[in-house]
């Protein structure tokens, strides 16, 4: 399947424990990302994780996830860039906190993981709460992919 923005939706780029669905009669189906990654499981997988059908009650469900495309960015050299020496110990343990810990921030500078525009804008927000403006600040690079993050 491909999206509005041309990006081909592939079983490998969902993240291991993505949560599929099979439910054929939701009318949501078209739009669901869970739906759709599960239409594009490969032969020769034949477990994981799914969405039960008691997640959907009446029109609503729980596990919804929209298709969406993101403009993600990871890489946090360019922020850090014209810091200065007394803010960088106080910004980076805040990010650090706010990514999940040390392991994860540096999975998010090298790009194994992707800020999502959410994510994007707190971090933002933080350097601005420094004094630093959000004009002068970039992340080192982005890319635009199909939104995986759990809401």
């Amino acid at each position: 399947m491909k999206t509005k923005n041309g990006l081909i939706l592939n079983y490998d780029d969902a993240p291991i424990s993505w949560r599929h669905c099979f439910n054929e009669k939701c009318e949501k189906r078209d739009n669901c990302l869970r739906f759709q990654t599960g239409l594009t499981i490969p032969d020769d997988v034949v477990w994981g994780n799914a969405v039960y059908p008691t997640a959907k009650k009446g029109s609503q469900c729980k596990l919804y996830k929209e298709i969406r495309v993101i403009h993600a960015a990871y890489g946090f050299k360019p922020l850090f860039r014209d810091v200065k020496q007394v803010d960088d110990t106080p910004l980076r343990d805040q990010l650090k906190d706010y990514l999940g810990g040390h392991g994860t921030f540096y999975r998010y500078n090298r790009g194994n993981r992707l800020l999502t525009p959410e994510q994007q804008q707190w971090i933002l927000n933080l350097f601005n709460s420094y004094g630093y403006k959000k004009e002068d600040l970039a992340f080192e690079h982005y890319k635009d992919v199909i939104d995986f993050s759990e809401d």
